[in-house]
């Protein structure tokens, strides 16, 4: 049974709206014939019937004689399906109803319920009196519509049936149309490349237009331009509902083409209804009229048939949306019946509104069905995503694991590696050289004593270039002049030591440290032995981006002639291995030898991170 409510609904709302549109047992109390002329009584009463629909007059006089039974005791009711634009009443030359003095009214489908007082009757003949004001213009209209007269306690209850089906629906339908707009658009305008959205938007916006006609008598314009203003609502409406079910589903481009074509038809048969009737258009303005009605036909079997083809589980409502079509289709060609005469009832209200509606209700259905699938869908992907990436990080975090003891076994085999050689080219030189003297018999302290302590200090050397704490070259440099100030102490020289003003720097390799520690040690070597100075300084500074190491003295100077010996060459080859570069220059008096680690902050140097000043 649920699976058959797409169809049982619409079907029980279009049965029920037709059992309640017949009035036809009301066709008893019909005033159906009358006499016009015009307000100023300058011309003969002709006879019509009623109800009639005249070009534009600035004003009509219409009298409509009734008779009542003398045993008629009972309370009437007088009920006017509508009157044109305004319309003052009399009955038996007492007045009933006096002009609306409203701007923009126009009551011509507005239906009107008038209580007759019992004392203004009297038995037999009677006559109601209108004078109805349409404006002047050539699209204005002078209209009478179905006058009802007789008991209150049948009329009433018919009366307010219509307004329930038609006048206030219809207010109903915009006010839910005004609720889903107040929705969409901001969604609309948010979204801008998500197009559905805004061709819905158009679609409740535009049949408003439409419905305001059946609702309300606030009209800005002529009758005829007002109702051709409404009816192209309809069919940008259509148009719209169209565009917007193309796009939800990925239509081509070539039905896009047909479905503006049709709907430029339709807007351009609407157009020719606003010829002159009364002239050698007449045939075209009917013509106009009747091919917009088709068209719009044909619009709502298109609009049923892309929805009904989009029926299946991933769209459940695309059923209930077809359905809503075919509403539509039956609701629009009973009124288009009512239009033409050809169906008729006396109290008989235009049911459109209430297809429109229907179709406009399932439309924010569907709309607020896929807004709660993207949400579940989003909350779904934040699940698998939070899953995802729980499970990636674990793998991250066990790859960098392994990665981190790779690099561990792969820095300490470097360390090794380097450790191993600088046993052998260091301290293991200087050994393998004690043991050479010693077994050559030259065993003199005066000899052992300043090679053995050249052996430890390079050995003190490597052990402070493996300490965490001499990552730092300031760090390292303090633990230099540590080392050497005892040795330095006893002799007759002035040693100063300008290391305190460097900037904070990034932790450096123990290589680095070790071949910076030991230029600066040979250094102060050379000008201890080789100088014949009284002052040595050492300076650290940092200049433009690098870091500046020199030892300068006074004593002789650099001598041209001189043999170089191995430790120069050592020098240069340890500056090159950490890539520094080492200069020596002669100053007044004295000796300057300058080492400079390049980079500018930060850089990596060899393992070696300078970090800002």
């Amino acid at each position: 049974m649920r699976a058959q409510l797409w169809w049982l609904v619409p079907a029980l709302l279009a049965l029920t709206l037709a059992s309640l549109r017949d009035h036809r047992l009301l066709d008893r109390w019909l005033l159906s014939a009358g006499q016009f002329t015009d307000c100023e009584g300058a011309a003969e009463w002709q006879d019509s019937a009623v109800p009639r629909l005249l070009p534009g007059q600035e004003c009509r006089l219409w009298r409509l004689p009734f008779e009542l039974d003398p045993a008629d005791s009972a309370e009437q009711l007088l009920v006017l399906t509508g009157f044109g634009r305004d319309a003052r009443i009399w009955i038996n030359g007492q007045p009933l109803r006096d002009f609306d003095s409203g701007w923009g009214v126009d009551y011509t489908s507005i239906p009107q319920r008038l209580a007759l007082p019992p004392a203004w009757l009297r038995s037999g003949q009677n006559e109601l009196r209108l004078e109805l004001h349409s404006g002047s213009s050539d699209y204005d209209r002078s209209y009478v519509g179905r006058v009802l007269l007789g008991p209150a306690s049948v009329l009433e209850a018919r009366f307010a049936q219509m307004r329930r089906l038609g006048q206030q629906a219809a207010q109903v339908s915009i006010v839910f149309a005004i609720a889903i707009a107040l929705m969409v658009l901001p969604i609309a305008w948010s979204r801008p490349r998500q197009r559905s959205y805004r061709w819905f938007a158009l679609a409740v916006l535009s049949s408003q237009l439409f419905v305001w006609n059946m609702g309300w008598p606030l009209r800005p314009l002529p009758h005829l331009l007002w109702h051709t203003v409404a009816h192209a609502g309809l069919a940008i409406a259509l148009w719209a509902l169209l565009r917007y079910t193309l796009s939800v589903s990925d239509a081509p481009r070539a039905a896009e083409r047909r479905v503006n074509r049709i709907s430029a038809l339709a807007l351009a048969a609407l157009l020719l209804r606003l010829l002159d009737p009364r002239g050698e258009w007449a045939m075209l303005s009917v013509a106009g009229d009747s091919i917009y009605r088709i068209v719009l036909l044909l619009q709502l079997l298109q609009l049923g048939w892309l929805w009904w083809r989009q029926r299946g589980p991933a769209n459940p409502v695309a059923r209930w949306l077809a359905a809503g079509a075919g509403l539509t289709l039956l609701v629009g060609i009973a009124d288009s019946l009512r239009a033409y005469g050809i169906y008729t009832g006396a109290l008989t209200p235009y049911l459109q509104h209430w297809g429109i509606m229907y179709v406009l209700i399932t439309l924010l259905v569907e709309q607020l069905r896929q807004v709660l699938a993207a949400l579940s869908a989003a909350e779904d992907a934040k699940i698998h995503l939070g899953a995802a990436l729980a499970q990636r990080s674990a793998e991250l975090q066990h790859e960098f694991a392994l990665r981190q003891q790779a690099e561990q076994a792969r820095t300490l085999a470097e360390e090794r590696q380097r450790l191993m050689r600088d046993m052998h080219d260091g301290v293991g030189g200087h050994l393998v050289a004690l043991i050479g003297q010693l077994e050559a018999g030259r065993s003199e302290p005066e000899i052992l004593k300043p090679q053995l302590r050249s052996t430890l200090d390079d050995l003190r050397l490597m052990i402070d270039s493996l300490d965490d704490a001499c990552a730092d070259l300031s760090v390292a440099l303090g633990m230099l002049r540590q080392r050497l100030q005892p040795g330095l102490t006893g002799l007759d020289l002035q040693v100063r030591w300008n290391t305190a003003h460097l900037p904070d720097l990034a932790p450096c390799s123990p290589d680095v440290v070790l071949q910076v520690l030991r230029i600066l040690q040979e250094a102060i070597t050379n000008a201890v032995k080789h100088a014949r100075c009284r002052q040595i300084e050492i300076d650290a500074a940092w200049v433009n981006g690098e870091l500046n190491l020199s030892v300068s003295d006074d004593g002789a100077g650099l001598d041209p002639a001189a043999e170089p010996g191995r430790g120069v060459p050592g020098m240069r080859q340890r500056a090159a291995r950490i890539g520094a570069r080492l200069s020596w220059s002669t100053q007044d008096p004295g000796t300057r030898v300058t080492l400079v680690l390049p980079g500018v902050i930060p850089v990596q140097i060899d393992g070696c991170r300078q970090a800002q000043a």
